[in-house]
């Protein structure tokens, strides 16, 4: 039997100590800070996108139709301007609402709402189609061209977003600000990491995130209060990104796995100076540790093998553990973006409601990050079984609260376990793709982590949708949702393995099997 070999990546770690590694000479100084700094800014300009149809498409309460007042009741006021409308009645109608949004002015009410809530999903779509497109045009042309590319795109679609004068021409450049928001949604994280050393890659994984902004962007809606108006400032957010990005450098580790060895001793050199280590000292360490990378590169130029996606699939347990956490995260995503992008049905504001889940999403982030590193009982699984029961008892006091018609009553429980859910869902995200990574081998690491991403944003699409079953009963949205992640908590406590402490794997599954099968 021929065996297996074990693959190395061209930035492995060496054993050699007597140069510094790539992680130690960007260290954690000066640059690192502008990095994440400029980091933040593109994550708030994808996250503006994102839940821009939260306020943009937010459904109005109908109130009346010229002089006719309707009841509290939506139901019978929908019942009501249906029935002027089919009588030829002519009469405007009269709505409240939170935020101005497209519904009201191009008078998508009642039932016509569902048409912008469709459209939600669409939107979502061309975000998945972008992250393709730019995670293999990152790949190709670098990190930081893509995400300027990308930012860009946003700008200017965003602005024409702005000037629409139709719901149609309004989805139109809706999708393309999507699809270019897919290119800064994946590529952003490979950068953060990328950038990081790797005893710090967890607490500035879950600073260097997506709930700070999550708490921002409402208090922007909030100040811009038409959809017009926040679209203006889309465009602003991505100049201001753009102009963040330009005294960032390409991706060292980037530029050296594409065997552009120049470049990056510019990029270090440069990062060198920024954290004030501009010494001959520094530059000897640069030196050596690109002498050795290449050295490695032009030794391993034959020996690698690229493995793709369907790799995942060809192991039984590989495929196992792939497809039970790629349908957590889609459940997940599920619960996360479905009640985000049914905020306007919750009592109280959806800007307070909004900050609220941001702060308290990113608190608990940093918590479970800090207890990780300082509390070894502080499982991987431990911290998903609680945080997904918590949600999971949540959705069910929700359901049952609707199907006993208690909802009026019982408005504000509704609010605080909604929250609670969207809080949860934070550290649930940090956990599954961390314990992926852990799993996953080297050979298909990079492939596995992004097949997972695009499992996160399966449930992203359809989570603006679930609540379009609330025509049915206001109950069923939430009982799927609760049904769904009770299957989600069954499988991963029963097949997932635990993988806090475990030794990163090196050699593909088949290798074990083959061996066994000899």
């Amino acid at each position: 039997m021929r065996e297996a070999k074990e693959e190395t990546t061209a930035l492995s770690p060496e054993s050699n100590t007597s140069r510094k590694s790539l992680e130690e000479i960007i260290g954690l100084g000066r640059y690192a800070l502008l990095a994440f700094c400029s980091m933040m800014l593109v994550i708030l300009s994808t996250v503006s996108v994102i839940v821009y149809m939260v306020y943009a498409g937010a459904s109005a309460n109908v109130v009346g139709c010229g002089d006719i007042n309707f009841p509290a009741d939506q139901k019978e006021a929908c019942r009501m301007l249906a029935e002027l409308r089919a009588s030829n009645v002519s009469c405007t109608p009269r709505v409240q609402s939170q935020f101005q949004s497209v519904n009201i002015e191009f008078g998508y009410f009642c039932t016509d709402a569902l048409t912008v809530k469709s459209s939600t999903t669409c939107q979502m779509l061309a975000i998945l189609f972008g992250a393709f497109v730019f995670g293999q045009v990152s790949d190709f042309y670098g990190r930081k061209r893509t995400m300027l590319i990308a930012l860009w795109g946003i700008a200017v679609s965003s602005y024409f977003v702005a000037r629409s004068t139709s719901f149609l021409e309004f989805f139109l450049y809706r999708l393309v600000v999507g699809f270019f928001a897919g290119g800064t949604s994946g590529v952003h994280a490979v950068y953060i990491v990328e950038h990081c050393q790797r005893d710090h890659r967890m607490i500035i994984s879950n600073v260097v995130t997506w709930s700070p902004n999550f708490a921002l962007a409402p208090v922007i809606a909030y100040f811009a209060k038409d959809w017009r108006t926040l679209s203006y400032y889309s465009t602003y957010i991505n100049v201001a990104a753009i102009c963040a990005l330009f005294f960032c450098c390409e991706s060292p580790r980037f530029l050296i796995q594409k065997g552009r060895f120049e470049e990056a001793r510019r990029v270090l050199l440069r990062i060198c100076r920024i954290n004030g280590s501009g010494s001959e000292d520094s530059k000897e360490d640069v030196e050596k540790m690109l002498m050795a990378e290449e050295k490695k590169m032009a030794d391993n130029k034959t020996k690698k093998k690229q493995y793709h996606y369907l790799d995942l699939f060809k192991n039984a347990e590989l495929r196992k553990y792939t497809l039970i956490i790629g349908f957590g995260l889609s459940i997940t995503s599920l619960q996360s973006y479905g009640l985000m992008f049914n905020q306007e049905s919750l009592s109280g504001s959806i800007f307070v409601n909004g900050v609220f889940f941001g702060v308290f999403r990113w608190a608990i982030n940093i918590i479970v990050g800090v207890l990780d590193v300082k509390c070894s009982g502080c499982t991987r699984k431990r911290v998903a079984a609680v945080m997904k029961t918590t949600n999971f008892i949540c959705l069910t006091v929700i359901a049952s609260i609707f199907a006993l018609g208690l909802d009026q009553q019982y408005a504000t429980v509704i609010r605080i376990a909604s929250i609670v859910v969207l809080v949860g869902v934070g550290p649930v995200f940090c956990t599954k793709f961390l314990t992926a990574s852990e799993l996953y081998p080297t050979g298909v690491r990079n492939v596995g982590t992004s097949f997972q991403s695009m499992s996160s944003r399966l449930g992203t699409i359809f989570g603006t949708t679930v609540f379009l079953l609330n025509v049915i009963h206001m109950a069923l949205p939430y009982t799927i949702l609760a049904s769904l992640l009770l299957l989600d908590i069954f499988l991963f406590q029963r097949i997932i393995p635990e993988t806090k402490g475990v030794e990163l794997r090196d050699h593909f599954p088949v290798k074990k099997q083959r061996e066994q099968n000899a």
